[in-house]
């Protein structure tokens, strides 16, 4: 019953871990943009 116990610390606690990881790697502060960045390709004479 305490192996129990420790185990169901253990998920929370990892869980939070998790959760403040993700919310930082989503980045809410809208400090990043997704934008398409397109580069000129060189296009061979012979085709």
């Amino acid at each position: 019953m305490k192996t129990k116990k420790y185990m169901i610390a253990l998920a929370i606690f990892g869980g939070a871990l998790f959760t403040a990881q993700a919310s930082n790697l989503i980045n809410l502060d809208g400090q990043t943009t997704t934008e398409i960045k397109r580069h000129n390709f060189k296009v061979p004479p012979n085709g």
